[in-house]
């Protein structure tokens, strides 16, 4: 399999508590990964940084590439470039903007990037997501797993090389749940996406194609 993310030596301390210890990391292309583990043992300080929204506690002693780049040498500017195209987010509050309709949040980060194809690539993936009675409508009438799917939809409108997502079930019951993990599996098997999913849910973690728990900053084996 084909590598697209590679971390190494990953420390996080917080308080004078090492939460991350000396982490490592490898994620291929089209896999599914589930970030498990006790509240509090780390799994969204991992995923942050992960995702290049944070910093491990020392740079220079650890390493970040994604899809061939190396994360901790981009300036400001090449950083954003790298999360406008080749990352996707979805959090567990979803983030829609209350002011824009479905439409226009999915579209936001390709205005960002400006993408002349957005229409277009938004109207296919409403499609996709079964969102076109709900196209012009804003989110605060949306149900919690309408919203999450606009949220996915939105991550997918640069058609990222990889999705971390933070606890997308983290507000949704059980059969809304395994519908959302439904449509990750079904964006790999279309797109060739990646995504890196944490999760306190056990029966979903163990669809992954691979399951990390976090035990005392250590990934457990």
């Amino acid at each position: 399999m084909e590598l697209l993310l590679s971390a190494k030596s990953i420390s996080k301390t917080f308080q004078g508590r090492k939460v991350l210890d000396s982490i490592d990391i490898e994620i291929n292309k089209s896999e599914i990964i589930a970030i498990t583990g006790a509240s509090g043992s780390g799994k969204t300080t991992l995923l942050n940084i992960l995702s290049t929204l944070d910093n491990p506690d020392r740079i220079s002693e650890s390493s970040l590439e994604i899809d061939g780049q190396d994360v901790f040498s981009l300036d400001n500017i090449s950083l954003s470039i790298l999360r406008n195209r080749k990352i996707g987010f979805v959090f567990q509050f979803h983030e829609l903007i209350p002011e824009l309709n479905v439409m226009e949040n999915i579209c936001l980060p390709g205005w960002i990037k400006n993408d002349r194809n957005v229409t277009n690539n938004a109207n296919s993936l409403i499609d996709y997501f079964g969102l076109d009675k709900l196209k012009d409508k804003k989110p605060n009438i949306l149900s919690g797993g309408e919203k999450q799917r606009v949220a996915i939809a939105r991550a997918m409108i640069n058609k990222p090389k990889i999705i971390f997502a933070d606890e997308p079930t983290g507000n949704l019951d059980s059969k809304n749940s395994k519908i959302l993990f439904d449509i990750f599996f079904k964006l790999r098997d279309d797109y060739g996406c990646s995504i890196v999913i944490v999760t306190h849910d056990p029966e979903n973690a163990n669809k992954c194609d691979k399951k990390l728990q976090i035990v005392d900053g250590k990934i457990k084996n």
